[in-house]
């Protein structure tokens, strides 16, 4: 009879995972400080690190390899090089393709979790604001009941997934996009014009452009949900083997308007700004609104473009006044078992 193979002791690597990375841009200057600390805190100053970056499928990763590995520099909002963990030495990458809302990594082998804006993304799209103003639940005086129910759903389905991935004492940090306490969301506080209501505008342009019908105009519906406090709470207490260490939250102001109004207005026309600023809006947001075009057109990069000269004209008009504030939950949480 053959003998079973014996399992062995693997590498005593730190495991750090990062969830919904996108181009890994955005984690980047974070994960080089998380892999200081962990050594530090091992007092070796070769402790082995890996790093896997886990986005859907269809991501582009070749921006994560050359962001990950140094082949392609990474600058933050205000022009500063952002030093990659790679350039440490000893710390190993590798990408992983399932999709957050599901279990992506071997039971108790993660010691690290960390995901940044990219939990609000439902795990199905739902139209369910296909003919209304709206475009976006949190919009709605009342979000849509399969939105809402949904959202729940991803949220418990999200947390027992790292619950399993997590090693005993191992801790996950969500940032993740709310609506605050004070009913702000991305795009929509206090300060200046509602970006969403930029979106609206610069979308309903097209219609009096006669670019879109009526349908076209009414067909946006973000397949995302930005889940309150209680929410989130609620959906922790249904995984008892995660304890809440803390949870808060925050409104970061865009660096965008603060740089333009504190450093580079008196540099910057207000056309460069608005050529400038929206981009970073139109990044996450073009497919959605493109999706609400007819399917038998042939036209739509030509209207897309449109749109964004629109919404560009609208930020023209006053720059000061427009920009994307952030709106997060910031939620750390701890493996119990």
């Amino acid at each position: 009879r053959k003998q079973a193979p014996r399992l062995t002791q693997g590498s005593p690597a730190y495991h750090i995972a990062d969830y919904g990375t996108a181009d890994a841009g955005t984690s980047l200057g974070l994960l080089t400080k998380m892999v200081t600390a962990v050594r530090k805190s091992f007092e070796n100053e070769e402790q082995d690190v890996v790093i896997h970056y886990e986005d859907q499928l269809t991501n582009e990763w070749q921006s994560v390899f050359n962001h990950a590995l140094g082949l392609k520099t990474v600058q933050d909002a205000y022009g500063n090089t952002i030093q990659t963990p790679m350039s440490l030495g000893n710390v190993f990458t590798e990408a992983c393709g399932v999709g957050f809302h599901n279990q992506c990594y071997a039971n108790s082998s993660i010691d690290f979790g960390v995901s940044f804006t990219a939990m609000h993304w439902l795990s199905s799209i739902t139209l369910s604001l296909q003919g209304k103003e709206c475009m976006h639940s949190a919009r709605c005086s009342e979000p849509p009941s399969t939105d809402k129910e949904l959202a729940n759903r991803d949220w418990v389905s999200i947390l027992q997934a790292r619950a399993k991935e997590l090693v005993p004492g191992g801790r996950f940090v969500c940032v993740n996009f709310c609506v605050s306490k004070e009913g702000y969301f991305l795009g929509q506080t206090d300060e200046g014009a509602s970006m969403w209501d930029s979106f609206q505008s610069a979308w309903d342009m097209l219609k009096e452009q006669d670019l879109i019908d009526e349908n076209e105009r009414l067909g946006v519906s973000f397949p995302s949900y930005y889940r309150t406090s209680d929410d989130f709470l609620d959906g922790i207490k249904q995984v008892p083997s995660l304890k809440l260490v803390s949870i808060e939250e925050k409104v970061v102001p865009c660096p965008y308007r603060q740089l333009y109004t504190s450093k580079l207005k008196d540099s910057m026309s207000a056309s460069e700004y608005a050529s400038w600023f929206v981009p970073t809006t139109k990044t996450w947001s073009h497919s959605t609104f493109q999706s609400a075009l007819n399917d038998d057109r042939s036209d739509k990069e030509e209207v897309m473009k449109q749109f964004w000269k629109n919404y560009e004209k609208i930020v023209e008009q006053n720059p000061e006044d427009h920009g994307m504030d952030y709106v997060h939950a910031y939620i750390v949480l701890e493996k119990v078992e």
